[in-house]
């Protein structure tokens, strides 16, 4: 008693390459990687908060900026994903002009309001620094301390949010997509 389709059964798990299972890692891995930097980078920019103001959030293109992805190959089956952790310069949030102080606000106390696209800085200023480049200032203390740049605090939220993002796409996605890409490339192998 023979089966049917025994010979080509055979001849297909034969001619199987030997890159294929490689090949189907390494896209699990991209996509699981890309999402990861997808899913981090919107949570941050959403949750981010600007010096002055009350309104939270940031351009989530400046903060997917921060992160590069170096991919996974059938040879290296590890998705590197490097990350720029340093705090946000002001200066980097759109075009920035100074709104003058009125003298009903300038009886309060209040000095004039830098706005560097759509936030505000109160006391803060625009400056060339010695490297060549412009920069949002404001005096740390009172006037005869040191002036700083104002940053967007960035280096602990991207942080905490890779590290739970991607450790929970892994569990949750990574044997979803990898299913997937093994489905696939037995379908670009496998003759009917």
């Amino acid at each position: 008693m023979s089966v049917k389709g025994l010979e080509q059964a055979i001849q297909n798990l034969n001619s199987l390459s030997r890159i294929m299972v490689p090949t189907a890692t390494a896209q699990a891995v991209n996509r699981v990687a890309a999402r990861a930097i997808s899913h981090s980078t919107r949570k941050v920019a959403k949750e981010a908060r600007v010096d002055d103001n009350r309104r939270k959030g940031l351009p989530v293109k400046l903060v997917r900026q921060r992160a590069r992805l170096r991919k996974a190959k059938p040879d290296r089956p590890i998705a590197s994903i490097k990350i720029n952790r340093g705090n946000l310069p002001a200066i980097k949030l759109g075009a920035a002009r100074v709104r003058l102080s009125r003298r009903r606000e300038a009886k309060h106390g209040k000095g004039s309001v830098l706005k560097v696209g759509p936030y505000t800085f109160r006391n803060a200023f625009i400056q060339q620094l010695a490297n060549g480049r412009w920069q949002v200032m404001r005096r740390v203390g009172r006037a005869r301390y040191p002036i700083d740049v104002v940053k967007v605090p960035l280096s602990g939220p991207l942080t905490e949010a890779f590290m739970a993002s991607s450790s929970q796409l892994i569990d949750s996605d990574m044997p979803k997509e990898l299913a997937s890409a093994l489905k696939n490339q037995l379908r670009l192998h496998i003759k009917r």
